[in-house]
């Protein structure tokens, strides 16, 4: 009888024991769960805030250059997300100012039309969106990229791969004559910064930028080779390829010689058509290529004129 009783107790204990494991493990995956809700909830409201605006308060704070209540701005409103440092580094990099910066400039407002976030595949702490933003000028920008957060949910880095399309979104060209626009090079200038060398770069083109790829020479030239590829909203392109200290090769192609201010140039093609020029302008050879309707040799020739 006592045996009995005995096991009777010990079966109890271990089904109390199996449940209330059971349960600390539901628990378990439910904060879990929780928790990964709430670190994704917190990066899209910071991705929100960063490409929608500028709201009226901070749009007030820039009409008065008031740089004080701009910084006290942005600690507020990120400071709980961010881990300390890269709260410090984004401050003193523009990170979160410089969308709704180039907006306040340009009299413009963003507005997000779409926003995807999304838990990283391969890394638990990290986030990928992609996002499209309206801006009031008509402009459409596509937005993507990732977000990593450390163990405690706070935000680590946000690192882009596709934003060269906004920045040029805020800017409205300037069609200085028929079919030629100007083009603000500066960008260009700071995103190659640390390459092997530095060419110079258009102030016309043949179309509103809407986006530009940087690609650097493969293998051995990739000290001496980078090229360009400019977008524009149309889908044309126009490819510039420059050569440190080289030649670009133009023997099997039949050429006609023009003057480029003090430099001359090599022209082939047929306007509708595929055209290029091939120049050289000190240690630099130069050659910008493209299909662009409507452009005439003279346009091909001014926007190498403009080169700085």
């Amino acid at each position: 009888m006592f045996k009995k009783i005995l096991f009777i107790v010990l079966a109890f204990l271990v089904t109390v024991g199996c449940a209330s494991n059971q349960s600390s493990g539901d628990q378990t995956t439910e904060e879990n769960t929780t928790d990964e809700n709430t670190v994704k909830q917190d990066v899209t409201m910071v991705l929100e805030q960063m490409f929608s605006g500028p709201d009226e308060e901070l749009t007030q704070y820039h009409e008065e250059d008031n740089y004080e209540a701009i910084s006290n701005y942005y600690t507020e409103k990120f400071e709980p997300y961010f881990t300390e440092d890269y709260m410090e580094a984004a401050i003193n990099t523009n990170l979160l100012n410089s969308f709704h910066q180039k907006a306040y400039g340009n009299d413009v407002k963003m507005e997000i039309s779409t926003m995807s976030v999304e838990q990283s595949e391969d890394t638990e702490t990290a986030y990928d969106f992609e996002s499209q933003i309206d801006v009031s000028n008509g402009e459409t920008a596509g937005v993507s990229g990732r977000v990593n957060t450390n163990e405690e949910g706070n935000i680590t880095r946000i690192h882009y791969i596709e934003i060269e399309s906004l920045l040029n979104s805020f800017d409205t060209a300037v069609e200085i004559e028929e079919g030629l626009f100007e083009y603000d090079r500066s960008r260009l200038v700071s995103r190659t910064g640390d390459e092997a060398f530095q060419p110079k770069y258009p102030t016309i083109m043949p179309f509103e930028v809407n986006g530009v790829e940087i690609q650097p020479g493969a293998m051995k030239q990739k000290d001496t080779v980078l090229n360009f590829i400019f977008h524009a909203e149309t889908e044309e392109t126009m490819k510039l390829m420059t050569v440190k200290d080289g030649d670009i090769s133009y023997d099997d192609v039949e050429t006609e010689e023009v003057l480029m201010g003090d430099l001359t140039g090599q022209y082939a093609g047929v306007e509708g058509e595929t055209q290029r020029l091939i120049w050289t302008d000190g240690s630099i050879t130069y050659e910008l290529k493209g299909n662009v309707e409507d452009l005439s040799k003279e346009d091909l020739t001014t926007i190498a004129e403009s080169f700085e």
